[in-house]
């Protein structure tokens, strides 16, 4: 058998004096780790020995010059992160594999998440913001800043691992460290709920809920709170103290919930989707409920005589971009988007058929757990309806004389109603959940005991001695006098 030991020898014969005082440029992008070793010992002028090839690529960005030594710092970093150390050895550095015992004393301390290296050289582990982003602001206040000749601090980054790389005067590196840290914070999460429904006016109008049960505080761009009041909301002794995500009305968010199901369940609305996503703090999210429809965009007659229609795929449906913003106070600036797309004419997607395009933009500000409603998308929509007698509607020819067509035109509303629950800290999306779980248990709970007062009232007649109370007012008296409102 036969062994081959390969091993590279750098040697460079350059005046040392002039290392520690130069300055280089230097930026790199998937560079391999062994080039980083051939460029480290032409510019320090030192002979390193690497008897093994080692694996990687690395990125390395700075925005001004760094000292000579502080690159040997960078290549030490990288080697260590690869399990390998430089060690001197008279007059070369060799290349060496990191004892197990011996990496585990030199780890630094994890609540610093800092390398100190000689010189003042220190490199930061980034957790919760991106290191590119932290560079963009540093070295805009290193430019506004005054230095002493040399004393100017560099910052560079390494994407890979997403850390910073700060040289310079101890002073500022130390009051650049104390910026990251409050830069670098754990962001908050937000768990937003969206439910889509369509409400036909002329059903809600019979029940008397529109935007809220009669009640609420509207906002511009078609946006509503929900403050349902079903029953006076505290009539009803509810126990909520089992709820672990702090909301400051649970009562009026029971009385929402209660209030959807009892429209859902007397048909008053359709629930469309229920779709729900966890946003990071001040960034924006997006959900999207529809579908994807063929479209007919031409049509090609061949010298045979044969047809080839051309068809295009369309997305049609709701799409809603939220973005919350969570203050000290736990309440929830939310922006919102909606957007609906439809056909209009189903029945003919021939040649660019009418499509219909609804958006609103608004914004609102929210208790934790508290919900706002998204009006306005209106549209109109025609039902076919057949009714037929059994077996002889469906007799050939004379079966039309059984049967019974008519076409009812009917004024929808598509409704998004939107809540936002903040996580708790050191909490994550399955104890949200499993609360929330809790919140729906209780909420039909109230309905349940809502009902069952409702049965025990005797209906009152409103009357006025002078005049006779039009349908409308007498139906917002019953209102009031069911639900309290």
């Amino acid at each position: 058998m036969k062994l081959l030991f390969s091993f590279l020898f750098l040697s460079f014969h350059l005046p040392s004096s002039l290392f520690c005082s130069q300055l280089i440029n230097i930026n790199f992008k998937d560079l391999d780790i062994n080039e980083l070793i051939k460029i480290t010992s032409k510019e320090i002028e030192k002979n390193i020995l690497v008897t093994n090839k080692i694996e990687g690529k690395l990125d390395f960005l700075s925005s001004s010059a760094i000292k000579k030594e502080s690159l040997l710092d960078i290549l030490k970093y990288t080697l260590k992160s690869k399990g390998y150390k430089i060690v001197q050895s008279k007059e070369i550095l060799r290349v060496v594999k990191i004892d197990p015992k011996e990496e585990n004393i030199e780890l630094p301390k994890k609540e610093k998440k800092t390398d100190k290296i000689k010189n003042h050289c220190e490199i930061l582990f980034l957790e919760n913001i991106d290191a590119k982003n932290v560079e963009k602001v540093l070295n805009k206040i290193i430019e506004k800043r005054v230095y002493e000749k040399f004393s100017k601090p560099t910052v560079a980054v390494n994407e890979e691992l997403n850390s910073i790389v700060l040289d310079g005067n101890l002073e500022e590196i130390e009051n650049l460290k104390e910026f990251i840290k409050k830069l670098d914070i754990e962001k908050k999460q937000v768990y937003v709920k969206a439910l889509i429904v369509e409400l036909d006016n002329d059903l809600i109008e019979d029940i008397g809920i529109k935007f809220g049960i009669l009640g609420g505080k509207s906002y511009s761009g078609g946006l509503y709170t929900f403050s349902s009041n079903l029953n006076g909301g505290e009539a009803i002794a509810i126990n909520t103290s089992s709820i672990g995500l702090e909301i400051p009305n649970v009562t009026s968010t029971l009385a929402l919930g209660a209030s959807l199901n009892l429209l859902n369940k007397t048909y008053g609305l359709d629930i469309i989707s229920e779709p729900s996503i966890l946003c990071i703090n001040n960034k924006a999210s997006s959900i999207y409920v529809g579908e994807t429809i063929s479209i007919q965009t031409g049509t090609t007659v061949t010298d045979g005589g044969n047809t080839t229609n051309s068809y295009e795929r369309e997305d049609v449906g709701l799409t809603l971009n939220v973005k919350p913003r969570v203050s000290k106070n736990n309440k929830v600036y939310l922006e919102v988007t909606t957007l609906v797309e439809n056909i209009k004419n189903r029945d003919n997607t021939y040649f660019n058929p009418d499509t219909s395009k609804k958006e609103i933009k608004t914004q609102a500000i929210l208790n934790n757990g508290e919900s706002v409603i998204i009006g306005g998308l209106m549209e109109k929509k025609n039902e076919k309806t057949v009714q037929k007698v059994p077996f002889a509607g469906d007799i050939p020819l004379i079966g039309e004389l059984f049967k019974n067509r008519s076409e009812n035109s009917q004024n929808k509303n598509l409704v998004v109603v939107i809540t936002p629950y903040i996580i708790p800290e050191n909490r994550d999306l399955t104890y949200v959940r499993k609360e929330l779980s809790k919140l729906k248990s209780l909420e039909d709970q109230f309905l349940e005991k809502v009902l069952i007062k409702l049965k025990k009232r005797k209906t009152k007649k409103v009357e006025n001695k002078n005049e006779t109370l039009s349908s409308k007012t007498l139906h917002k008296e019953m209102i009031k006098e069911y639900f309290g409102i």
